[in-house]
């Protein structure tokens, strides 16, 4: 039997595409998932909505998209000893009944801990998706979310840093892949993403679910420079 598939990222990875190809295997990613303007994000909506107050119970007064302190996830964990929990498990309960299942949100990266006393870690695979820096700092600026080099550098960086001591913690494998290797070699990628679920996915199914162009970078120099521009004119509103 196939195990379940948890996603985490610090965002803008490209996790919508990893789950798409991921789910051609067969995997469930909810009953409804959140859509965005121009794609869906094969979010599962539910869980969403319930990370989302599960931070508001513990009491999450942050800015998870523009800031990370190691400190904060921890304190949340502990935290988590004065909330109800019954209503998180019962979620769990009605995803173990679609099994396999795969979860993605970026939330994750404040929520896992708490997650994990209500999952059977067993049972689950997990795959850390990161960026490589300088196509992350092109995204978030083409998206207006302002921000210097250094600042893309720490935020994305501590994040990693953060789930792989979790998973080390709770003396859980992984696989941490990034999107450029993806694009740019698909068939390795695939084949480490089937190593470690057991999986039979092909490219085939990559570009089935997958609008851009492989073998090259999502951005490209003339998307570097607009980045650039954006940057420079909101200079004084940046994340440093």
């Amino acid at each position: 039997m196939r195990k379940n598939v948890i996603i985490l990222t610090h965002g803008w990875t490209g996790s919508s595409v990893f789950t798409a190809l991921i789910a051609k295997a067969g995997y469930w990613y909810g009953k409804d998932t959140f859509q965005k303007i121009d794609y869906n994000t094969y979010e599962n909506l539910e869980l969403i909505e319930l990370n989302k107050r599960m931070l508001e119970e513990l009491g999450f007064g942050g800015d998870h998209e523009h800031e990370f302190d190691p400190q904060e996830v921890i304190r949340l964990e502990q935290q988590s000893a004065n909330i109800d929990l019954s209503p998180y498990r019962e979620f769990v309960a009605r995803c173990n009944q679609n099994s396999p299942w795969i979860w993605k949100d970026p939330r994750l990266t404040w929520t896992i801990r708490v997650w994990a006393k209500m999952l059977e870690l067993e049972d689950v695979a997990f795959i850390i998706l990161t960026r490589d820096d300088e196509q992350a700092w092109i995204s978030s600026n083409l998206r207006r979310h302002i921000q210097s080099r250094r600042f893309t550098h720490a935020y994305n960086h501590g994040i990693t840093d953060s789930l792989k001591q979790f998973l080390g913690q709770v003396n859980k494998n992984f696989v941490e892949l990034e999107f450029e290797d993806l694009l740019l070699r698909p068939e390795d990628t695939i084949a480490d993403i089937n190593r470690h679920l057991g999986t039979v996915l092909t490219k085939e199914d990559l570009t089935n679910t997958y609008n851009g162009q492989l073998y090259r970078k999502s951005n490209g120099l003339k998307d570097k420079l607009k980045a650039t521009a954006i940057y420079l004119k909101n200079y004084n509103q940046r994340y440093r």
